[in-house]
C-alpha cells in the first residue's frame, strides 16, 4: 500500500520526505496537499517536508539541507553524519556543482560552496550523499576548534588511515581550506615522536633542566623521560601510535602501571612539543618542585 511505502520512507529517513519522494512512492498531488493542510506534515521549504510526528533533529536537518540544495554533505555536517562529530553545526555545511541551483527558506542556517568533488570522494551513506571520511576529515579541521583532537581520534579509531587521507589530499589540494590539515598529516607521515624528542632534549638542555633520564627501562617498557629522584614520568605522543592500536594500547598500560607504582605521569603530544616547548619545560619544573616538596 502507497500509506505503508510512505511511512516506512519517512520513518528511515528521520522523518524528512520531499514531494519528489512522495510522487515516486504513489501518492497524489492532491494526498500530499491533504497531509500539508491537515497538519500531518510541516512543511519546512517548498517540496521538502517534516511528519509532524518527528521533531527536527539534526539529522532531519542535515537530510531536509542536501535535499533543497541537491547537494553533497562536506565538512563538520559529514563529520557528523559520519558519526565524528556528536551534534550538527548551527550552519550546515554542503557542496554543490556551479550548475545546480536551489534556495533554502528552511529554518536553519546553511554554509554551501558551489564545487565539484571527485566521485571517489563521495558515497550515498543512509539515503543521503556525503563526502567519504578521508576528505570530510581534511575539509572539517578548518572549521573546529580543537583539529588535533580531531584528526587524532579519526586515526586513532580507524575511521581513517593516513595513506586514505594522504591520497584524498592529493586529489583536492587546492580547494580552499584544506591545506589547514596539512601539518597533521605531514606530521602523521613522518616519525614525528624522533623529532619532538629531539626537540624536548633541545629545550631541556637550553633551560638547563638536569636530572632526567631518556628512555629509561620501567617493567616491560621504557620511560621516554624520566626524574628517578621525583618519579616524574614524561611520555610523549607522535602519530605512529595513532596507526597501530597495539601501540596505543601498550602505551596506555604503561601509564597504568607508572601511576600505580606512584609515578607523576605528564603526557605531551608531538604538537605540545613542537609548538610550545617552553610551556612544558615549565610543567615539568613545576611538578618537579612538587614532588620534592613531598620528599623533602
Amino acid at each position: 500500500m502507497v500509506a505503508t511505502r510512505v511511512a516506512r520512507r519517512i520513518a528511515d529517513h528521520d522523518g524528512i520526505i520531499t514531494h519528489a519522494e512522495a510522487v515516486e512512492l504513489g501518492m497524489t498531488r492532491a494526498a500530499i496537499r491533504t497531509r500539508i493542510d491537515s497538519g500531518a506534515w510541516r512543511r519546512l521549504t517548498p517540496g521538502v517536508y517534516l511528519c509532524g510526528t518527528h521533531d527536527l533533529t539534526g539529522a532531519a536537518r542535515l537530510r531536509a539541507a542536501v535535499a533543497v540544495h541537491r547537494a553533497v554533505a562536506d565538512r563538520t555536517a559529514a563529520a557528523f553524519w559520519h558519526g565524528m562529530l556528536d551534534d550538527l553545526p548551527a550552519a550546515i555545511t554542503l557542496s554543490a556543482p556551479p550548475t545546480v541551483t536551489g534556495r533554502s527558506s528552511a529554518p536553519f542556517a546553511t554554509d554551501l560552496v558551489r564545487r565539484e568533488l571527485p566521485p571517489e570522494d563521495v558515497e550515498t551513506l543512509r539515503g543521503i550523499r556525503v563526502t567519504r571520511r578521508p576528505l570530510t576529515v581534511l575539509l572539517a579541521v578548518a572549521l573546529l576548534d580543537d583539529p588535533q583532537a580531531f584528526f587524532d581520534c579519526a586515526l586513532q579509531t580507524g575511521q581513517v588511515t593516513v595513506e586514505a587521507v594522504q591520497r584524498a589530499f592529493e586529489r583536492n589540494s587546492r580547494r580552499p581550506g584544506i591545506r589547514a590539515a596539512l601539518p597533521y598529516l605531514e606530521a602523521a607521515s613522518c616519525d614525528s615522536e624522533a623529532e619532538s624528542e629531539r626537540v624536548f632534549v633541545e629545550q631541556l638542555r637550553t633551560e638547563e633542566i638536569g636530572g632526567w633520564e631518556q628512555q629509561l627501562p620501567f617493567g616491560r617498557w621504557r620511560i621516554d623521560f624520566a626524574w628517578p629522584a621525583e618519579g616524574v614520568a614524561v611520555e610523549i605522543s607522535g602519530w605512529a601510535y595513532h596507526r597501530d592500536h597495539d601501540r596505543f594500547e601498550s602505551d596506555a598500560a604503561k601509564a597504568a602501571a607508572l601511576a600505580a607504582a606512584g609515578w607523576l605521569v605528564l603526557p605531551f603530544t608531538w604538537r605540545q612539543i613542537t609548538m610550545d616547548p617552553i610551556g612544558c619545560v615549565e610543567k615539568i619544573v613545576a611538578a618537579i618542585r612538587v614532588r620534592r616538596a613531598r620528599l623533602g
